[in-house]
């Protein structure tokens, strides 16, 4: 009876330490990094919005030449919302996108931040996490409670395995 508790036991710490993400960042799972049924940024109602179309980036790893879309942001009473619409990603592969202070030919630059002496996870950037569908299509919307300046400028793709390998940037 012991073995089987002692056995049950490690099962249960095993299953638990293998459920968790691996490559995503210790607390950030409570996080707002994207809510699919989310109203997207283009019919906010009342809202400034401002949309781009992505270009891929030198860095991007090869298979992203064909990647098209639009990222939207707006800013509205309630805060900013952003809408990412993408094709041509690679299929069934996990992504993350910040929203960047800077323009697509600088690759974006430094990370949008409300609070410029404030953290790097939100709610103090505007991230989105998302999969790409078996065709390589992905949309994904996210809420801040915040209102964006215009300091946020653009929108940077990467996988979330390639951290360093930036895909594809839109401006706003």
């Amino acid at each position: 009876m012991r073995r089987q508790i002692t056995a049950l036991a490690i099962v249960a710490l095993v299953a638990t330490a293998c459920a968790s993400d691996p490559v995503q960042p210790a607390g950030v799972g409570a996080m707002n990094m994207g809510d699919p049924s989310a109203t997207p940024a283009n019919v906010v109602p009342n809202a400034e919005l401002a949309v781009g179309a992505f270009e891929v980036l030198e860095t991007a790893p090869a298979g992203y030449g064909r990647l098209s879309g639009t990222a939207a942001l707006a800013r509205h009473a309630n805060g900013t919302t952003v809408t990412v619409e993408l094709a041509g990603l690679l299929p069934a592969t996990e992504f993350i996108a910040h929203v960047h202070g800077g323009d697509c030919g600088e690759a974006g630059g430094d990370h949008f931040k409300f609070d410029a002496s404030g953290g790097d996870m939100p709610p103090n950037e505007i991230h989105l996490r998302f999969t790409s569908d078996s065709a390589g299509a992905a949309v994904m919307t996210v809420e801040n409670s915040a209102t964006a300046g215009t300091g946020a400028r653009s929108l940077v793709i990467h996988p979330v395995t390639l951290m360093d390998a930036k895909v594809a940037c839109a401006e706003f």
